[in-house]
């Protein structure tokens, strides 16, 4: 499929959504360079930890990298690309685990909760860097599309909860409404949601 102007997608949605196996499929068919960012872990200064080990600063220091990466990866990319993910998910990621930690249950949310000072300093901290992900958002992506949590998470090790993954969901969609960014969401299999994104591509290139 060859494209008329550059086009700069990106698949959201939380953990475990199914963004890598689209992306891969969309960048394969619409000849486009897939971008994503590096695993968060590995703080830089510390011993090598894995994300669920990180401490709160450490997690914002991971956020910070990660968005850099997306960026400047994305901004290789002249021609168009499909983003696994958005500069958006890192400060969601972290924002939701400084408030609610990663496995909160199904009456969790992030407001009314009560926050001691330590944890309310830290996310004035990711929501100032938030701001900074939200523009770029809106000023980078072309069309942007949200896939939900149709099945659950894989059993055996869970990175996060379900409940994690529909807050977050939640936050994201907020955030995208709040800044009048245009989001389709995509359900089905995997061969439906890839025929919808490029319904969404010609529609949009046209």
């Amino acid at each position: 499929m060859t494209l008329n102007r550059p086009m700069r997608i990106a698949v959201v949605g939380a953990y475990g959504n199914g963004k890598t196996t689209l992306t891969t499929e969309l960048s394969r068919r619409l000849g486009l360079p897939r971008t994503h960012g590096a695993a968060m872990r590995d703080p830089a200064g510390g011993s090598g930890r894995s994300l669920e080990e990180c401490t709160d600063p450490e997690l914002i220091q991971l956020a910070v990298r990660r968005f850099t990466e997306r960026v400047v990866d994305e901004a290789r990319c002249s021609r168009g690309f499909v983003s696994d993910g958005s500069v958006l998910h890192e400060w969601i990621y972290t924002k939701v685990r400084l408030v609610l930690g990663r496995l909160p249950g199904p009456s969790a949310r992030l407001e009314p909760v009560i926050r001691s000072a330590a944890t309310a300093a830290y996310e004035e901290v990711i929501d100032q860097i938030g701001l900074l992900t939200q523009q770029h958002a809106f000023d980078t992506y072309d069309l942007v599309v949200h896939l939900q949590a149709d099945v659950p998470l894989p059993e055996g090790h869970r990175p996060i909860s379900e409940h994690f993954r529909r807050v977050s969901d939640q936050l994201l969609r907020d955030t995208l409404e709040a800044w009048r960014i245009p989001c389709h969401v995509v359900t089905g299999s995997v061969q439906e949601r890839v025929r919808r994104c490029r319904e969404l591509v010609d529609t949009r290139s046209a």
